[in-house]
């Protein structure tokens, strides 16, 4: 078994959301791709959101690179608070975009969101300091999210250069890199890293100097589980393989949650994958959700030691 070191992924920003149309909301919608009347968001989980309303004209995209402080809270005078109760925190913005009559931002759930409370939370995006629309959020522990190339976030992870335009591929990659694939196929025993948003809640904060060691990176709080199923040479529905508990759940940084497993031994019959369907499924599941992965696995006869 291979042993795995986190990996600091510089992020890229992508300069392209989808059109929002016109329909008399207030909100155009939010998520990852398909507009929807309300969020469901956990703490410290990366999602945009699409508001109607705000007059200034933002005839590009604007990503602000962070500061010695962080993110800036307002940019282009557009600013976004989550209220719950007495308490109201600004959020840091990690990019802006305007597609008339939509504004999309780029933003991360704060940690203070709190999951039981008997307050309601709702996003407040403002202009001028002037409320503009209210959104009201449905906190859970956990809304897992395998990222992938096709995730509407305005984040791009430099890793996923070279996947062809309009394939949806999961960012899961080798210790090392590359991306898993179908030229980079993952060998059972060796540990793969999985990338997420919406993990939840962290057990500390990100060190200011980070780190010394990898015990020093903050992991999630609740419990995370992987399955894994298969595709057989006949290409039927997938086969239940075994469970596992992850090797590292947390986040290294940027609010990219990072999931650590081993691939487990599959069988000899297990189909071949392709550059667009993968053989093996990875299932990540947490208290509140759970979202999968299929990538590309060598079966057990044809590994080998290079990985």
């Amino acid at each position: 078994m291979q042993n795995s070191r986190l990996l600091f992924i510089p992020l890229l920003v992508a300069l392209s959301f989808p059109a929002q149309s016109q329909t008399g909301l207030t909100v155009a919608g939010f998520g990852y791709r398909k507009p929807a009347n309300t969020i469901t968001a956990a703490p410290g989980q990366v999602l945009t959101v699409s508001s109607f309303g705000i007059t200034k004209r933002i005839p590009d995209p604007v990503f602000p690179l962070p500061t010695a402080t962080g993110l800036p809270t307002e940019v282009e005078g557009v600013s976004v608070d989550l209220v719950q109760g007495p308490v109201t925190v600004q959020l840091p913005i990690r990019g802006i975009q305007q597609n008339p009559p939509a504004t999309t931002l780029t933003i991360q759930i704060p940690y203070e969101l709190i999951v039981d409370s008997r307050d309601p939370a709702r996003l407040r995006i403002k202009e001028g300091g002037a409320t503009v629309s209210e959104i009201a959020v449905n906190p859970v522990a956990d809304s897992v999210h395998v990222i992938n190339t096709c995730d509407q976030t305005g984040i791009f992870l430099s890793i996923a250069d070279g996947v062809p335009a309009g394939f949806c591929a999961p960012m899961v990659i080798h210790a090392r890199g590359p991306l898993v694939s179908a030229s980079a196929p993952a060998t059972p025993g060796e540990t793969l890293i999985l990338w997420a948003y919406g993990l939840g809640a962290l057990d500390h904060p990100m060190l200011s100097s980070c780190c010394s060691s990898p015990d020093q990176l903050p992991r999630a709080v609740q419990p995370f589980n992987v399955s894994f199923s298969y595709t057989d040479a006949g290409r039927f529905p997938f086969r239940r393989l075994t469970q596992a508990v992850p090797t590292y759940v947390g986040m290294p940084g940027a609010g990219n949650y990072q999931v650590h497993f081993v691939v487990p031994d599959v069988p000899a019959d297990i189909s071949r994958c392709s550059a667009r369907v993968g053989n093996l499924r990875v299932l990540v599941s947490g208290p509140s959700s759970a979202d999968s992965a299929e990538i590309c696995v060598q079966p057990s006869a044809q590994s080998d030691s290079t990985q």
